[in-house]
This record gives C-alpha cells, structure tokens and sequence, in this order.
C-alpha cells in the first residue's frame, strides 16, 4: 500500500498559533484563500510524493546518514512574501531569517542522501519558507500585500532539533499529517 510522504522540519505551536492568527487578519477582499491549519503548519525540505510502506525504513536510514553529525540550530522567522508574487499570488509564505543557512545546508544533505534511492532533487533553488496559505481566487492583490505588511511576526528564536518523515492524508477537511519517523540532530557541543 503506498503513501504520501513528505520530510520536514517542525515549528513551535505557539509560533503557528501566531502565524494562523495573522492569516485570520487578512481582509475577505484579498481573495479566496485556504490558510494552513496551526496543527499542519512546518517547513517541507522535500516532497516525496507516493511511497511505498517497506520504504519507510530505508528512507529513514537515508535521513539519519543526512543528519549524522549536523548540529541543531537557531531558528527565527522574517519576511513575508507570496509565490510568485503579490501581484499574482499563489501561495502566501513566511521566511527564515536565522536559521536559512542551516536549512539549505540540511536541503542539500537530504537532497544527497535520498537521490540514490530514485528521488530526484527539484531543479528550482531552495528558498526556506513556511506556507501559510494558498490562494484558491485572487482578490484585491494590494489588500493582501497591505495586510501582510502590517504582521508582526513573531520574534521568538527557537531551536531545531530534528526533522520529520510525515505521511500525508488528504481529507475533505484538509491534509492531516502523521509523524512517521522522527530523525534528530546531535545538540551544539555533544560529541554524538
């Protein structure tokens, strides 16, 4: 039976709690909308779309090789932008701004360790960035954009210590996401 599985790092519930309550800020009229659910909010460093279940194991082998001997980091969020841009928005998202470096390093790890297993890295350049929402009908794009500008993100640095192979399930209600392997990363100065 296959699965829909995904890597990514997590966030602290409070900073999605914040995050959501910006999305919640933003007018009607900037458009329809689908805003990411707090519980479902993370950063995705690579799809890997339908997966078999005797995959799971050796794909979390493969993640453990990309974390060994990475150190967990500093993490804080800034800027705000929309792919692939405010004047046409698809996706409304939320940087990195401590912790990019890491992030891309980690990408490019992952990226390594997986693609001998047939998971092919995406050509388009990395930029790390947690999705909020999902523009289903375009509104007024200078609503959006005046909204988004105004948010106060949250200015909590939190650290991260490891990634997650999640499997994804699409409901009527939206995806429901289930840890399926928790790789961590060693702590600055342990000598794991």
């Amino acid at each position: 039976m296959s699965i829909r599985g995904f890597v990514a790092l997590p966030i602290p519930m409070e900073i999605r709690q914040h995050l959501a309550r910006l999305a919640r800020s933003v007018p009607h009229s900037a458009g329809r909308i689908t805003w990411v659910k707090p519980e479902a909010i993370h950063l995705t460093c690579v799809f890997l779309g339908d997966i078999e279940e005797d995959q799971v194991d050796p794909i979390t082998a493969a993640l453990e090789g990309a974390a060994a001997g990475r150190e967990s980091f500093v993490t804080c969020l800034d800027g705000i932008g929309a792919f692939p841009d405010f004047r046409k928005p698809r996706t409304i998202w939320v940087g990195y701004e401590e912790g990019a470096r890491e992030v891309v390093e980690l990408k490019r790890a992952i990226d390594a360790a997986l693609e001998p297993m047939g998971f092919a890295p995406e050509k388009r350049p990395f930029h790390p960035h947690v999705t909020l929402g999902r523009v289903k009908q375009p509104g007024n794009a200078r609503d959006l954009e005046h909204a988004a500008a105004e948010w106060i993100l949250p200015f909590e640095n939190w650290i991260t210590r490891n990634l997650i192979l999640f499997q994804s399930e699409l409901t009527k209600h939206g995806p429901n996401y289930t840890p399926l392997a928790t790789i961590p990363m060693s702590d600055p100065g342990s000598t794991v």
